[in-house]
């Protein structure tokens, strides 16, 4: 061991370097210090030890690191010492240490920051080693030193903490000396010593368990426990500071089982109040105290020799017992946890007290029981329900007791009470407690918390949040007692799944409670209170079935002695109804039909086996349903017939008596139920229809009446329904009924008339009106068809019907409506099955429905309303299905009839959109009436074609309606009324049919089929074929569908003035079949194909109209064209210029003139410049043989003009310059001159007519813009955003032309952005439109994203690139034409048309694959180039030439690689950087006789260039070499592998380089050399990727591997690697430094030469010492720190390092 007065050794010196590093700013760095010191703990320990201590005497503080440096180097003592052998260091060594740690908690000023507890640390590792020894010295400071006491305590404890058995020796010496010291320290230091004792006692309980016999708790010690307990128990538990009362309680805890019992007896008077009140102190953190109880309880009261009597325990009970029922609540502030602690102790202090005192303990829990507290109640439930189980045996004979008590609770509104309360059943029944029959209460009790309905829990909840908040408003922290209100609720939803669970438990789990749920659970099944529970109770009933199926018991009830239990007949009828709502919690309906299936034995037999059947219909019906596609009125039929099925099969009139004395008589269950109310009328009807005795079903229908709330419109329509079954049986019987209850308001008149006074009233007589209106209906609709015609009549003729109109509300006007449908229903039916009749008062009943629409439609306006209420439409809705059921029955409707009904309901056309479920179901019945009024028009063909026709003309306002809504419906209607009208005329395709209609004619003069003539086709046609241009697809297809339904029907029709011929009419079917097809396979959601679509139509239109039809469409063109719909308009302009080209030949001269004016007449009307332009190429498409065209060059004249006076004011009406130019680029024979015009005037005119620019530099800026190529620039624009055939075919010619000339405009107008940005956006903009034109998308989308861009500088040249290898692609035939214009360019003067120019060819080179000429001269050109003044040249001739294809490379590699070896080093890296790049591209498909006259030349070259900043030009440096590594063989090879040597470790530095691209380059260049070294290892630690270089450790764990291979391969290198490796010592980036440090730890730590390691290792430990003391990276000095480590640990520094580098590096 080296001494202060020694020479510095090697290693003290490293390590000095390393407890220096303690006091540097970063964690890291401190972080690396300390794990590289304490790696070398055990071999330098008194190195460290005596650097540490050097530190401590000699380094200065910095500014705020005072604290952390020295808190460091205590840490690093501390754990060197810990790691230390026992009495390996000195009695010296260990007094000077101690001294050190008593000098650090002296001048530490905080007594709990880390410093402190550092030098603790420090204290508390020496006492480990001497504790003898170091415990004098603790004792002498404890006497009177100048460390601060507190400090001393505090590593005393923590000693006893650490080694129990080395501190309690010395316990009695610490005591004796801190003892003394209690008096008088400070209330804030209480704390501190309580804890300190508190680990004292635990160690001394320890360290007795393990040495029972050993003398350390003698008279003595026992004396200075008993001083401190009455200290503690005197004074400090009492404190003011509830912080130091609970650390004092602790550590009275930990001291009672080592007091003496007597002591501890007499304590007991004040200790356990004093205890007790520590609670009030602190009452968020009770855990300590109740610990405490805890313990004395354990101590005070072994088994059988208890220290207190029960009267004393009583306060502890009365504490404790409240904090019982906080653990009941849900904690909500994060300290659930916490109360989860104190309960488990407060439950074990009961358990312990019980054990003691059973008797007393049960008489307490009564007591406190009865005293009818909330929260003692509370509490004695959830201990109660902890110690039964416990304790029942010692409890058995209390159980009537218990029972007893229990019991008057069961009334407590307390949802945390009736919790606690149903789980304490949970266990009475458990342990046997429950089994007389009054036991049953608690059953019942569980029954109703399991029945609370979701109303409830929803009225609760709400209840409950509105008292939290109330209390959270007023109190911010508040009162114990007030908190235990406040601290969580239980839910009333978790209150009933725990009594769900319980109940199931206790009937599927505990055999001895079948007696007392059989059949009791059958007896709650009927109240209603408990209908929230049924479907728990069907599951318990099964369960307990099940059970007795399983002993062999029948299941079975005796009547005779529990009259009180429901017959099966009330249980079924009970169970039916609810099972009306399937979807109920639980499972409702699942649960029910299991139930009765399992209780099939308690009914007739016959029944059991319908069950069977029908039964798991039912329940799959359920289970396959989706919530989305349930059917209620499905499941409500299949209930109702599984109903009457049940008492078919039973076949017994008492019983279906008694069934209907049940149901009636369950009324009462359900009132406020309007659902179940309505179901249970229908049940009733089902069952009434099986009895035979008259005065019963009279009774009883009359019940029916009386019981149902009429004012709901549910429990209405449940009773009209369950009327309507009765009447199947006995139809007299209730219309008697109605009669009586219908006359008996009608003798009320003066009452409804002072009913207009009385609102309330009036809706009462609406309500009944409406049940008896319904009940009509149904009786009408279920009773048999023989006998209601007469009722019918009688019921309309006797104005009985009348009386129901005068309903004000509408529900009841729904009603009434319903009922009139209902009648007309009867009827149809009655036809159906065979016994047909008219319907005689069928108008009147029509004039019925039409004054309840018309009065409910009376106040609001259609036409403007923007939504409308969902009853009101529902009213209409079923006006509308009622008319269509009227229209339907005999008599034919009157043409006055059919006009009355259209104006009533045709407005439905102009409904709002929403709400769209209802509005949509009133449009489809309107449709469907229409539908069925034209079906029942007439018998001729003539009569139906004019119905046709006036619907037709009624819904053509609609079908040009503004609104896409209106239109849409009006097109709907259309098409069902011309399916419905071709039904008609194709059913006489037939033969047979045809001859049958010219008999008819001949008979009767009228023909059975319309004439072709009578359709109107050609109107027609025009009124819907814009709509094959509308905005909606939904419109489109059905318009082109109408169109096809109209010449389906045309085609089918005879025609006026003779047939066609055979070829014509076959022409006519081939063109309306290609119609069809067009319909089903276009897809009308796209409108790409919305053109083709219409063109198609209009040429099947074109084929299929006659002569006459067609020059009739095109004299209405003049609607259509002129559509309030703008893209209407324009399918129609589309369509009229199409059937003019198409047939245009065949108009006469008379009339051209008429359809020529209609066309004018169009264009003046339409606004839009678009639309207006469409219709002028229709005009010119009509007279084209005879119109002249404008002059291109004052067409171009004019648009110069108009740009030159941009303010001036257009005339009013005349036509934009633009429209003339489209006129011009889409007619076919101006189109290729105009084209080739334009390009000329852009060759010949410059932009700028100052164009003398040099180079992209020049300050010089042109003056002067001349705007006629702008205006052939803006002409272009024009041409190619129309898009016709005839600049298409002129651009075909013209293409390369046309490109170049754009091109370089791009080029020449980069330098104009200065002058005017607008001129430069123009050219873009037009070649945007050009690539738009010529379909290249991959061009458009590279202008049409760079508008802005292309402006400034640089984009635009990658731009040009983009666009020029766009046009290779698309138009590989046109580049040699390109190139051809592009190559003189580059000879030009203007810099911008230059580079525009390099740049499309640069692009070529790579293109020009199997066009050897074209290759032969790009290369030659830009190589000839490379010398250009624009260094932007430069690069794009240099990115050219390295991009010659792969199987033409061979032929130019040679003055490929000169131009790189020329430029690799350019002044300008951009330049240099292209060269480097496109060198690996190059050496790729070279040759080696190519490459090895310049490898070395470019090895060195890309050796300079590995520096750069660029982190770009490192990586394509790093890559370049490693593809260069390919071609070192032969005689380069040994010339080659000497530079790779001297740039291995670059490489190797590199490979964890702060940039992804150069690590990813660095990666690959050494995977590709390291074959070339010869070496198997190498290439193997090369294949596994280097790791990933991401991770410190992966990149670690690489170097120490490659580090050991290049020391054992290459020995004779190292000095090369080394000198590389620090020489990155000084690299500009911090990462590489950290790599190059870790590079030559690892190799200097595998060096086994010591010649080599006296060169290096002095050196570099200098470097190191100065990097972790001076470098500004944290990294660095991190990574230094750790290499020293790496030094120190593995290492024998040679003897050449001696204390003159120590000297250097500070």
């Amino acid at each position: 061991m080296a001494s202060d007065e020694e020479p510095a050794s090697h290693q003290s010196v490293v390590i000095r370097a390393l407890v220096g590093a303690l006091s540097d700013s970063s964690d890291a760095v401190r972080e690396a210090a300390t794990i590289s010191l304490c790696k070398d703990a055990r071999g330098s320990a008194h190195v460290i030890l005596d650097c540490c201590l050097t530190s401590l005497r000699t380094v200065k503080r910095r500014g705020g690191q005072v604290a952390v440096h020295r808190s460091s180097v205590l840490n690093v003592m501390a754990r060197t010492i810990r790691d230390m052998e026992r009495m390996q260091l000195s009695e010296d060594k260990i007094k000077s240490m101690v001294k050190i740690s008593f000098t650090e908690m002296t001048s530490c000023k905080d007594l709990d920051s880390s410093w402190e507890h550092a030098a603790s640390s420090l204290l508390v590792a020496v006492c480990c080693q001497m504790p003898s020894l170091v415990m004098e010295e603790i004792f002498l400071q404890l006497v009177g030193g100048s460390v601060p006491v507190l400090a001393l305590v505090q590593a005393l404890a923590e000693f006893s903490t650490i080694d129990a058995v080395q501190f309690v020796p010395h316990m009695k010496g610490v005591l004796s000396r801190v003892l003394p010291l209690l008096g008088g320290i400070k209330d804030a230091q209480k704390k501190t010593f309580a804890d300190a004792f508190a680990c004292w006692s635990a160690g001394m309980i320890v360290y007795v368990e393990k040495y029972p016999s050993a003398p350390y708790l003698g008279p003595d010690m026992q004396a200075l426990l008993h001083s401190a307990f009455d200290l503690f128990l005197g004074r400090w538990l009492l404190a003011r500071d509830a912080k130091v009362s609970l650390a004092t309680v602790e550590a009275l805890a930990q001291m009672f089982p080592l007091i003496n019992k007597i002591q501890l007896k007499s304590a007991l008077p004040k200790l356990v109040p004093s205890i007790l009140s520590v609670y009030k102190k602190d009452s968020s953190n009770c855990f300590p105290v109740t610990h405490a109880l805890h313990m004395l309880l354990e101590v005070v009261l072994p088994s059988g020799q208890p220290m207190l009597e029960f009267q004393a325990v009583v306060s502890i009970l009365n504490t404790i017992l409240p904090m019982a029922s906080i653990y009941s609540r849900k904690e909500r502030n994060g300290e659930a946890s916490a109360i989860l602690k104190n309960f488990n102790e407060v439950a074990t202090c009961f358990v312990i007290i019980g054990t003691a005192f059973p008797e007393d303990l049960f008489n307490y829990l009564l007591s406190r029981l009865n005293a009818k507290e909330m929260e003692a109640s509370l509490g004695v439930f959830l201990i109660l329900k902890h110690l039964l189980p416990r304790l029942a045996t010692s409890w058995n004979g209390k159980r009537s007791t218990l029972l007893e008590a229990v019991k008057v609770s069961l009334q407590e509104p307390n949802l945390n009470l009736r919790k606690a309360l149903a789980e304490l059943v949970a266990i009475m029944s458990a342990v046997g407690f429950l089994q007389q029959d009054n036991d049953r209460i608690f059953l019942e009790f569980l029954v109703k918390q399991s029945a609370i309905t979701d109303s409830e829990v929803k009225i609760l909840h709400s209840q409950q949040e509105a008292l939290e908040i109330a209390l959270g408003t007023r109190n911010a922290e508040i009162h114990q007692n007030h908190l235990r209100l406040k601290v969580g609720f239980v839910s009333p939803s978790e209150l009933r799944v725990v009594s769900d669970k319980i109940l199931y438990l206790l009937a599927s789990t505990t055999p001895h409670m079948e007696e007392l749920m059989w059949p009791f659970l059958l007896k709650v099944l009927i109240p209603p209170c408990f209908t929230g529970a049924i479907a728990t109770l069907c599951k318990c009933i099964c369960e307990i079935i099940k059970r007795k199926n399983g002993k062999g018991e029948p299941v079975s009830v005796d009547y005779r002695l529990q009259p009180d239990v429901p017959r099966p007949e009330e249980v079924l009828g009970r169970l039916i109804v609810l099972l009306q709502n399937p979807h109920a919690r639980n499972h409702l309906a699942a649960s029910i039909l299991t139930a009765l299936l399992n209780m099939s034995s308690l009914f007739p037999t016959a029944v059991q086996l319908l069950w069977e059947d029908e039964i798991p219909k039912l329940k799959a019906y359920i289970s396959d349903s989706e919530d989305d596609s349930w059917q209620q009125e499905t499941w409500e039929e299949m209930i109702l017939h599984l109903l009457s099925e049940s008492v078919d099969v039973i076949s017994s009139s008492e019983w279906t008596m008694s069934m209907a004395n049940a149901l009636s008589g369950h009324y009462c269950l359900y009132e406020g139920d309007n659902q179940h109310c309505a179901f249970l009328h229908r049940c009733l009807g089902v069952v009434l229809s099986k009895v035979d005795n008259r005065s019963f079903v009279r009774e009883k229908i009359a019940t029916m009446y009386r019981q149902s709330n009429v004012a709901d419109t549910a429990n209405r329509l449940g009773l009209a329904m369950g009327m309507g079954l009765v009447a199947a049986s006995h139809l007299d019987t209730v219309l008697e009924k109605l009669k009586d209850v219908l006359e008996k308001e009608s003798r009320r008149t003066i009452t409804r008339f002072l009913a207009s006074f009385f609102a309330q009233r009036e809706n009462d007589v609406d309500n009944i009106y409406a049940a008896l209106a319904l009940m009509y209906g149904y009786a009408a609709s279920y009773a048999p068809s023989t006998v209601i015609e007469a009722r019918i009549d009688k019921l309309v003729g006797t104005n009985v019907l009348s009386r129901l109109l005068d309903v004000k509300s509408a529900a009841a006007k729904q009603a009434v409506i319903t009922a009139i449908n209902l009648l007309g229903q009867a009827v149809i039916k009655a036809g159906a099955h065979g016994v047909p009749f008219p319907l005689k008062r069928r108008d009147t009943m029509l004039d019925y429905v039409m004054t309840l629409m018309v009065s409910q439609t009376s106040s609001y306006v259609l036409a403007t309303q923007s939504l409308l209420e969902a009853d009101s439409l529902r009213t209409q809705n079923l006006a509308i299905n009622a008319c269509t059921t009227l229209v339907s029955v005999e008599p034919k409707l009157t043409s006055a009839s059919r006009d009355r009904i259209l104006e009533a309901t045709l407005r439905f056309y102009t409904l709002p959109a929403e709400p769209a479920p209802v509005v949509d179901s009133v449009l489809s019945d309107l449709t469907n009436l229409l539908c069925v009024i034209l079906r029942t028009s007439g018998e001729d063909g003539k009569s139906r074609a004019d119905q046709v026709h006036h619907l037709l003309n009624s819904l053509d306002q609609y079908i040009s309606s503004q609104v896409d809504h209106h239109r849409e419906r009006a097109c709907m209607s259309v098409l069902a009324l011309l399916r419905e009208f071709r039904t008609f005329c194709t059913a006489g395709c037939s033969h047979l049919f045809l001859s049958l209609c010219l008999l008819y004619k001949v008979v009767s003069g009228t023909p059975l089929l319309p004439s072709r003539d009578a359709l109107i086709l050609g109107k027609r046609v025009m009124m819907y074929l814009p709509r094959c241009a509308d905005v909606s697809s939904l419109i489109r297809k059905s318009s082109a569908q109408i169109i096809d339904l109209l010449f389906s029907i045309a085609l089918t029709l005879p025609k006026l003035g003779g047939s066609s011929s055979m070829e014509s009419r076959q022409v006519s079917f081939g063109a309306l079949s290609s119609l069809e097809e067009l319909i089903a396979v276009s897809k009308w959601d796209s409108t790409a194909e919305l053109a083709g679509t219409l063109q198609q139509i209009v040429g099947a239109v074109s084929i299929l109209l006659t002569n006459d039809e067609y020059v009739s469409a095109l004299q209405y063109c003049n609607t259509a064209i002129c559509d309030i719909i703008p893209q209407c308009g324009e399918g129609a302009t589309f369509a009229v210029k199409q059937l003019i080209l198409e047939r245009g030949n065949q108009l006469g001269e008379r009339d051209i003139p008429t359809i020529t004016q209609s066309l004018f007449k169009a264009a003046t009307s339409v606004a839009e410049v678009g639309r207006r332009q469409k219709v002028l190429e229709t005009v010119c498409s009509l007279a084209q043989e005879t119109q002249s065209r404008i002059v291109m060059s004052e067409l171009l004249a004019a648009a110069v003009r108009e740009a030159q006076v941009k303010d001036s004011l257009k005339q009013k009406g005349s036509w934009p310059i633009d429209e003339a130019f489209k006129a011009f680029a889409n007619h076919v024979d101006l189109a290729l001159p105009f084209l080739d015009y334009l390009v000329s005037v852009l060759d010949q005119t410059p932009v700028l007519k100052d164009d003398t620019d040099k180079n992209e530099q020049s300050s010089h800026a042109p003056h002067i813009i001349d705007y006629f190529p702008i205006a052939a620039v803006r002409a272009l624009t024009t041409a190619f955003r129309v898009g016709g055939d005839p600049i298409r075919k002129a651009l075909e010619q013209r293409y390369a032309t046309v490109f170049c000339a754009l091109l370089l405009q791009i080029g020449g107008s980069h330098g104009t952005t200065g002058l005017d940005k607008q001129a430069s956006r123009d050219i873009i903009l037009a070649f945007k439109t050009f690539c738009r034109f010529v379909g290249d998308l991959d061009m458009e989308n590279v202008v049409d994203s760079s508008i802005d861009e292309l402006l400034t500088e640089g984009y635009w040249i990658k731009a040009v690139g983009k666009i020029a290898h766009c046009v290779a692609l698309t138009h590989p035939k046109k580049v040699g034409a390109i190139c051809n214009l592009l190559w003189p360019v580059l000879k030009r003067d203007y810099v911008f048309q230059r580079i525009a120019a390099a740049a499309a060819l640069s692009e070529y080179v790579k293109t020009s694959r199997g066009t050897a000429d074209v290759l032969e001269q790009l290369v030659g050109v830009l190589s000839r180039h490379i010398g250009d003044e624009s260094p932007v040249v430069r690069r794009l001739c240099v990115e050219g030439l390295v991009q010659v294809p792969h199987d033409d490379m061979a032929q130019y590699a040679p003055q490929v690689l000169g131009v790189i070896v020329t430029l690799i080093d350019d002044d300008v890296e951009s330049v240099s950087y292209a060269a480097v790049q496109g060198l690996p591209l190059v050496l790729e498909i070279t040759t080696e006789e190519t490459v090895v006259p310049v490898l070395l030349n470019l090895c060195v070259r890309l050796r300079s260039l590995q520096t750069r900043e660029s982190v770009h030009m490192r990586a394509a440096s790093f890559g370049a070499l490693g593809t260069l590594s390919a071609f070192a063989t032969g005689s380069q090879l040994d010339a080659f592998l000497e530079q790779m040597h001297s740039i291995l470790p670059r490489v190797l530095l590199h490979i964890n380089d702060e940039d992804s691209s150069v690590r990813q380059a660095c990666k690959t260049t050494f995977k590709r050399i390291a074959p070339l070294l010869q070496a198997e290892e190498l290439k193997h630690v090369a294949r596994l990727d280097c790791k990933e270089s991401d991770n410190r450790l992966y990149y670690d764990a690489f170097l120490k591997e490659i580090t050991r291979h290049l020391i054992t391969r290459f020995s004779d290198r190292l000095d090369t690697y080394l000198s590389c490796a620090i020489q990155a010592f000084d690299s500009p980036w911090p990462r590489v430094q950290a790599n190059a440090v870790s590079f030559v730890a690892f190799m200097l730590s595998q060096l086994e030469d010591q010649r080599s390691s006296s060169i290096y290792v002095p050196q570099v430990v200098t470097l190191l010492m100065r990097a972790v003391e001076n470098s500004p990276s944290q990294i660095v000095r991190a990574r230094s720190a750790w290499a020293l480590g790496v030094l120190l640990e593995q290492l024998k520094l040679s003897s050449s390092f001696s204390g003159d580098v120590l000297a250097g590096c500070t």
